[in-house]
């Protein structure tokens, strides 16, 4: 099955390294080809973040560092993974804002007469409509979030597909351990 967890293939592919711990490299299939590590370190913010973007990007930077999975090479990603992050929380405080001012103009209908009624209901009828528009951009904000967030393995899903090079043995894992490993996996599950 092409893609599939623990199988070559599609986004899944073991990595050379992977396929020497396994004892799985065949120079027929896997001659040649080298994996390149990213290069270790933490990357700068750009000068053009500031606000809730900047606190994002720190925030995510000490969190990806934890895990050792930063690299040098992740601030593109960030930067976009901040922005967003950034736009998102602004659309949901405009989206508040426009909510408020719907509650305000409602407390208020009692005492108009028929002329403001109108114009108020029209208002409101306006802002109603933004406000189901904030509610859209800001789902599909969480939605474009979730798959950075995916990316960079900061989910429980994402982080058991997650390997950290390096903290393996350089032992393959012989067939019968691996049976047996499996074995305890199943039964921790039941």
């Amino acid at each position: 099955m092409p893609g599939a967890k623990g199988r070559s293939g599609g986004r899944n592919a073991a990595t050379t390294q992977e396929h020497e711990q396994r004892g799985t490299l065949r120079a027929d299939r896997h001659g040649g080809y080298e994996n390149p590590a990213p290069p270790e370190g933490k990357p700068e913010p750009p000068a053009v973040l500031d606000g809730k973007a900047l606190e994002e990007w720190h925030r995510m930077v000490g969190r990806l560092d934890i895990s050792k999975t930063l690299s040098v090479v992740d601030d593109a990603a960030l930067y976009q993974y901040s922005r967003m992050f950034a736009e998102t929380e602004a659309i949901e405080g405009m989206q508040a804002d426009t909510s408020a001012g719907i509650d305000r103009l409602e407390e208020n209908l009692s005492g108009l007469e028929k002329g403001e009624l109108v114009a108020c209901f029209q208002e409101i009828t306006k802002l109603r409509q933004l406000e189901a528009r904030y509610v859209t951009q800001v789902r599909q904000g969480r939605m474009a979030l979730r798959a950075f967030l995916v990316e960079f393995g900061m989910t429980p899903a994402a982080r058991s597909r997650v390997r950290i090079i390096g903290t393996q043995t350089d032992e393959p894992v012989k067939p019968l351990a691996r049976l047996q490993q499996q074995a305890q996996a199943l039964r921790r599950v039941k």
